[in-house]
């Protein structure tokens, strides 16, 4: 009786100490948590409040598009002018110096240029009789003798200020007929006045929510405009420059700003800071009932956590939580043939009967889906091996050999080679966003596009253009290709080549050398980009080395990159005067003195993207008689 009796005030006991702590652990963490919360809203309020600026903020960068706005003023006085009086009018020096005369705050020259690229009527007598095709910065604009309707350089950021020699920029029209065209000149001052009319339109009626506003500076940080209930005048310096940032992130903070303590958030463009102000009067009103409310609910909520969890210790369910616990967090961290078995009450085994048979469950759905992804894998792999050429071409005129090293079972590189006819060689260089299944049939076809235009005949510039035309309407989301593609005429070494977003090759002659020249948009990115043709010329014994980006942006095990300074090194001192007696095996041997250096640098690090290369040699023209 004694012993029972001892038994029972010991389980009393400690049910009293399991209820004490538990009481004291639920106040303690009620407190904290509710200091807490109260601290995290008032943060997300912040934070909400800046979000709030930087959505105005976005919106007028959105709304002010400087090229656009004057792209549509010039098309529109352009056609409700010029086309709308007829030509003839305005085929008159004193009717266009006097335009211009009345409208000085936005246009400084008048031209009109007539079908064969000449100017023939101008305000300014020094380019009348002035030829298109005399200057190279005005030859782009008789693209708009061959149908286009509208050319014009960017005009944001100020090209004044990034050349200071640069004193005028032209805008073009093109007549409805294409038989000549008009040329909108503005000076410095013009396009001033342009920025600040244009800021002024969009800024003068902004407001973020009720009492906040907006304010434009210059690049001198004075007043160009700002929400009307500021009155703040133009020309006036900013109150608070510290608070201007210097480079291109948002600078925010808040602070007293004319008399209000505010939200701020400023950004920097060219010639332009834009500052948004949200007063705090009125972004923390409503924050001390949202609080209040807060700490009832949380009250509510931890009261009923409470009393539940002292309902549970009515009976004993620590020792076999603490068991199942255990269990969990070995299956947790692996072991899947950890088996759940604790005793006790009904509820207990059926809870560890679930866990074992949601385990064995588990296990099988794994190793199910660790097959499927391997079969997956190896399809993608195969497909992506079909698709590159099975052997290297032995060639009187040419020596060429290649190398795919995949990051993954599945990657995106890819090169190809074939002839056309009996004197020109084709070449691919090429990477796929992305890996697996998708980038591998992305990649197939791709280089079917490129095959099929290239053996219609089509130049290089116009095979990038369709290819890419293509890859568009097919729809993949998120998936281009950047492409190297390149035509080799054996009999002059003339290799015309398109550069759509690709990595430079270098070139092996008498000298070791980067081919630079100008980067398209990748194929599959933009329908309606252009590519253009480029040239470099072999002579016999030259060579040519492509590559993707895995080959420079491999890293070693501090981060740091290959880089094209370490490929060019590499080339001048070990492969520039390489025996290439044998052409074919110095082509092998490049390409292995290459990757294995790059395998060497990175050594200890892992290898995140393919590494493919090429090395070309144009041995000698091609004779008469190959077929």
């Amino acid at each position: 009786m004694k012993d029972n009796k001892k038994r029972c005030n010991a389980a009393e006991k400690i049910g009293s100490i399991l209820h004490r702590r538990l009481t004291l652990l639920m106040l303690i963490s009620f407190a904290l948590a509710a200091v807490a919360g109260v601290a995290i809203q008032n943060y997300v309020q912040q934070r909400q409040s800046f979000t709030l600026i930087n959505e105005y903020l976005a919106d007028f960068f959105r709304e002010w598009d400087m090229d656009a706005v004057t792209q549509w003023e010039e098309e529109h006085w352009m056609r409700d002018n010029v086309e709308a009086a007829g030509r003839e009018t305005y085929s008159d020096n004193g009717v266009l110096t006097r335009f211009i005369k009345a409208n000085t705050d936005r246009v400084s020259e008048l031209d009109l240029v007539d079908e064969n690229g000449i100017v023939a009527y101008s305000s300014n007598p020094d380019m009348i009789g002035f030829d298109l095709h005399d200057s190279e910065e005005m030859t782009p604009y008789l693209s708009l003798l061959d149908g286009e309707d509208y050319y014009a350089p960017p005009l944001y950021p100020n090209p004044f200020t990034s050349d200071p020699s640069l004193n005028m920029v032209y805008i073009g029209c093109a007549f409805s007929d294409n038989k000549g065209l008009f040329l909108i000149g503005i000076d410095e001052e013009a396009m001033h006045n342009r920025l600040v009319t244009n800021v002024r339109s969009i800024i003068l009626d902004a407001r973020i929510g009720v009492s906040g506003y907006l304010i434009a500076c210059d690049a001198d940080q004075k007043v160009i405009a700002s929400t009307y209930t500021t009155n703040l005048e133009p020309g006036e310096a900013f109150e608070r420059p510290d608070l201007l940032p210097q480079g291109d992130d948002i600078n925010e903070t808040i602070t007293d700003l004319y008399g209000k303590k505010s939200y701020v958030a400023a950004v920097k463009k060219p010639d332009l800071y834009v500052i948004g102000v949200y007063p705090t009067k009125e972004a923390d009103a409503l924050r001390k009932q949202e609080n209040l409310l807060f700490v009832l609910l949380f009250f509510l909520t931890y009261t009923t956590l409470a009393i539940t969890l002292t309902m549970l210790l009515k009976s004993r369910v620590i020792k076999q939580v603490e068991d199942i616990h255990d269990s969990l967090n070995r299956i947790t961290e692996g072991d899947l043939n950890e088996k759940v078995d604790v005793g006790g009450s009904l509820e207990f085994v059926e809870l560890s009967t679930g866990i074992n048979d949601t385990v064995d469950h588990l296990k099988d759905r794994l190793e199910q889906e660790k097959e499927a992804l391997a079969a997956k894998m190896e399809n993608a792999r195969r497909i992506q091996e079909s698709g590159m050429p099975a052997a290297f071409p032995q060639h009187e005129s040419f020596a060429l050999f290649a190398v795919l090293s995949m990051a993954e079972a599945v990657g995106g590189d890819f090169y190809d080679f074939y002839l056309l006819g009996r004197d020109t060689l084709v070449v691919v260089m090429a990477d796929v966003s992305g890996n697996g299944m998708p980038a591998a049939l992305y990649m197939m076809r791709a280089k079917t596009l490129i095959k099929t235009y290239a053996e219609q005949g089509l130049p290089v510039e116009q095979v990038a253009k369709k290819t890419n035309q293509t890859l568009c309407e097919d729809g993949a989301i998120d998936m281009f290709v950047s492409a190297w593609i390149a035509f080799l005429d054996l009999k002059s070494g003339v290799m015309s080549y398109v550069d759509a977003g690709h990595t430079h090759p270098v070139l092996v002659s008498d000298d070791v050398s980067f081919v630079k020249g100008k980067i398209n948009l990748v194929l599959g990115a933009i329908s309606t980009a252009d590519y253009v043709k480029q040239e470099v010329t072999l002579r016999a014994g030259d060579r040519i080395f492509l590559y993707t980006y895995g080959v420079i942006e491999a890293e070693d095990h501090a981060s740091q990159r290959y880089g094209e300074e370490r490929l060019f090194a590499l080339i001048r001192e070990k492969i520039k005067d390489m025996d290439a007696s044998d052409d074919s095996a110095f082509c092998e041997t490049a390409c292995q003195v290459v990757l294995e250096d790059v395998q060497q640098f990175s050594s200890g690090a892992e290898q995140v993207d393919d590494i493919t290369m090429m090395w070309i040699k144009y041995k000698k023209p091609v004779s008469k008689d190959v077929v």
